[in-house]
């Protein structure tokens, strides 16, 4: 399969083949989504804390006698029946993250099979570096205009320039990333993929060990 070079003004310069194994995969729905749900569960805190009755305030007097009343038969008023009492079995979270485990096969296949939607929907490419000195933000915002994105993921390599990273800074609709990080969740939310060539070998590399 052969992926689009594009330069600075999102004209066409180029096309590299790339793997078969990642990019033309018949995409599965539910490996997706299973990757998409063990990251969302990482990403955010379980915050959710309840109060047991030993925690709540109230009375620890016995609010009846135990037999001759007719009734059921009660200890104190923060007992979990009543109204303003402890919860029972309540989340106890105290801000940790809830980790779900998820095989890292099949995050590897997740990360495949996310790669292989957006080379069939025609949504990845591969930036030319340019060699301008003072690239500037503008540059990147004519860019967005030029190939009719609404957002993009710069997913970028270890040795690019810092005058490139600096430049995608201040554009809300572009996201920068290390190609260390590519994941499924970035990959999905954002409309286009933009990968420089360093950056799509390691990647490439690194899923086809």
């Amino acid at each position: 399969m052969k992926i689009e070079e594009i330069n600075i003004e999102g004209k066409n310069v180029g096309a590299l083949s790339v793997s078969d194994e990642i990019f033309s995969l018949k995409p599965r729905k539910d490996i997706i989504q299973s990757v998409l749900d063990w990251q969302k569960n990482r990403m955010f805190k379980k915050t959710g804390h309840t109060k047991s009755r030993g925690e709540v305030k109230g009375s620890r007097r016995k609010i009846v006698q135990q037999k001759g009343s007719g009734g059921a038969r009660h200890g104190n008023i923060t007992a979990p029946i009543f109204v303003g009492g402890g919860v029972a079995h309540g989340p106890r979270h105290r801000g940790k993250t809830s980790i779900k485990k998820l095989n890292k096969k099949v995050r590897r296949l997740g990360l495949k099979h996310a790669l292989s939607v957006k080379a069939n929907k025609k949504q990845i490419k591969i930036f030319h570096e340019p060699k301008i000195p003072n690239l500037k933000t503008t540059h990147f915002k004519n860019l967005l205009k030029n190939i009719k994105s609404k957002n993009i993921l710069f997913i970028y390599h270890k040795d690019t320039s810092k005058g490139l990273i600096n430049s995608l800074k201040n554009l809300p609709n572009i996201k920068q990333l290390a190609e260390v990080g590519t994941n499924v969740y970035d990959l999905i939310k954002y409309e286009n993929i933009l990968f420089t060539k360093e950056s799509l070998k390691k990647v490439e590399e690194r899923l086809t060990k």
